[in-house]
């Protein structure tokens, strides 16, 4: 199995985007290739699997898929100092993007490998939790259940908008910086993770009356702790959900109602190593964590029953690892 790794880089650790053998058998990984790319924020794939988009420092990178997950650049288009997130829209003519420092979003027409025009929306706003709310901070770029949009996260303004019609939606409580969103398979609900506030929100969605908040629950156990949520994640059954909280070092779990949203705690796992940033599902009971401080990459076994994880191997000495991708 192949994972792509995306990482910080600085003028020592040049190559941002790599990838990882993971051996099925013994949960053993390694780094098979390395690619010099800036800052590779986050990653994703063409609807086909033939090309994968990645955050670059100065906007975005499109690559050719091999068989054995190799990446042939094809293209480059600069957009910003801070894409900090990408995702394939289901027509598979366009990706949409997210610029946190530079407080917009926008979409990319992509063709055979290639990126072209870019429509790009500046958000102008603020919110009360200073100094990480002093101005925009989109997060995330989403497609909307039903492909005829996109939904960004502004965690600086406290507002999830839906382009293209540019309807803006407050989550609440005010301050809690909305940071990513996902979208249930029934097309009714999403769940937020809130980065400054450490909640996790339920909401409905529909195309008339865009999102409403239906219940929240802290992520963190200790409010007082400094800690920050990173991401949210399904477990592979769509049963639940599950959100990595840095500083607590932990993966919360959470079951839900996929009628009324209602959120209820299931699980919490105190993980080793510093800053758990990014985590997927690769199989029903396997997922893989990225430590950013401690510059990890966990493999762990998931318990359906307890909703517990717990670690089976790491690869270490990597640079902040922030991003995680699955080979189909």
């Amino acid at each position: 199995m192949f994972i792509y790794l995306g990482c910080y880089t600085d003028a020592a650790h040049t190559n941002g985007l790599q990838v990882v053998r993971l051996d099925e058998e013994t949960l053993q990984m390694s780094v098979e290739r390395e690619y010099p790319v800036s800052n590779a924020l986050y990653q994703t794939l063409s609807p086909d699997a033939k090309i994968l988009y990645s955050c670059t420092g100065e906007g975005l990178a499109a690559f050719a898929v091999g068989e054995e997950a190799e990446l042939t650049k094809t293209c480059a288009l600069e957009l910003g100092d801070c894409v900090c997130h990408v995702a394939a829209m289901p027509d598979s003519r366009h990706v949409v993007f997210a610029d946190y420092l530079g407080g917009f979003a926008g979409s990319v027409e992509t063709a055979g490998g290639g990126m072209g025009k870019a429509v790009v929306h500046r958000h102008e706003g603020s919110g009360p939790n200073l100094p990480r709310q002093s101005s925009a901070h989109c997060h995330q770029a989403l497609p909307l259940p039903d492909g005829a949009g996109y939904a960004v996260c502004d965690l600086g303004m406290d507002r999830i908008f839906e382009y293209p019609s540019a309807r803006a939606f407050e989550t609440t409580p005010r301050g809690a910086g909305p940071r990513h969103l996902v979208f249930h398979p029934n097309g009714k609900l999403a769940f937020l993770v809130s980065e400054l506030g450490n909640l996790a929100t339920s909401l409905s969605w529909d195309r008339a009356s865009g999102f409403k908040t239906l219940h929240s629950l802290p992520t963190v156990e200790d409010a007082a702790r400094q800690s920050i949520a990173a991401a949210i994640r399904f477990t592979p059954d769509f049963s639940r959900i599950v959100v990595s909280n840095r500083g607590e070092n932990s993966l919360a779990v959470f079951d839900f109602d996929a009628e009324t949203g209602r959120l209820e705690f299931k699980a919490r796992t105190m993980l080793a190593g510093d800053w758990p940033r990014d985590f997927i599902f690769v199989s029903p009971t396997l997922a893989l964590v990225a430590m950013e401080r401690s510059g990890e990459l966990h493999a762990m076994r998931y318990d359906v029953a307890s909703g517990t994880f717990s670690r089976l191997s790491t690869l270490g000495g990597l640079f902040r690892p922030v991003a995680l991708l699955a080979k189909p």
